[in-house]
């Protein structure tokens, strides 16, 4: 009789552990698609700051203009490398900057000014983001830590053995049948990674100066774009 009820009392102690498992696993689950769903809101912000890259670029009209934009604004490298976006469509944007201006020099300049501040507000933006992602990833991995120390996979591998929990999670994490080989390898199959911000393969955003900080060299490359292509210019402020 006491023997029963140590058994039946161990048993339902595995149950428990087997059940939180699962629960704990779940909420992990659901973490870990949170973050896979910032990493997509993020990746869509580093797009539209490539594409403000790229409009820029293409504004200055030729590389040497683009190379002093990068120097004026503290980039060492161009941002985003493969991402820019200088296809024709570009082109056809920068015409939706409104600009005023009483002549082509002035209206240029505003069009070179206004899209740096879009530049910068979209890269705040996904700066924000970024970080935002990476601290989510090192929460997520804090409790995959404790997750892992709170529970031995491989013994709870082996209470589910004999226990008549649910068909679904059982065939899951079990199979019909398995041998000691397999079970090792469920084990490492259900074991999670670490989730590091790499492999969503964002580049870093880059640390722009505020708008009024860089006005006036701004407007001096302007100066110089409008004096080597006039012809150029003329196109995009028309």
């Amino acid at each position: 009789m006491q023997d029963d009820i140590i058994a039946a009392l161990t048993q339902e102690v595995k149950e428990e552990v087997v059940e939180n498992y699962f629960h704990e696993r779940r909420l992990i689950e659901e973490q870990i698609n949170y973050v896979n769903e910032l990493a997509e809101q993020t990746a869509e912000l580093e797009r539209k700051c490539a594409r403000r890259f790229g409009l820029i670029y293409n504004s200055l009209i030729e590389p040497e203009f683009a190379d002093e934009f990068r120097q004026t604004v503290g980039l060492k490298d161009a941002p985003f490398g493969e991402r820019l976006d200088k296809d024709s469509r570009d082109r056809k944007h920068l015409g939706q900057v409104k600009v005023r201006g009483l002549t082509q020099r002035a209206k240029f300049k505003r069009l070179l000014l206004e899209s740096y501040r879009g530049l910068y507000t979209w890269t705040s933006q996904y700066k924000e983001a970024y970080e935002d992602l990476q601290g989510e990833c090192k929460a997520v991995n804090r409790n995959l830590k404790k997750f892992e120390n709170d529970y031995d996979l491989l013994t709870l591998l082996n209470f589910l053995k004999d226990m008549d929990v649910e068909l679904v999670e059982k065939k899951h994490c079990l199979g019909d049948n398995f041998t000691p080989k397999e079970m090792a390898s469920i084990e490492t199959s259900l074991s999670f990674k670490p989730i590091r911000i790499e492999r969503f393969k964002l580049d870093p955003p880059p640390n722009l100066p505020k708008p009024n900080t860089v006005q006036r060299e701004l407007n001096s490359l302007a100066d110089c774009v409008c004096g080597q292509c006039s012809d150029g210019v003329k196109a995009l402020v028309k």
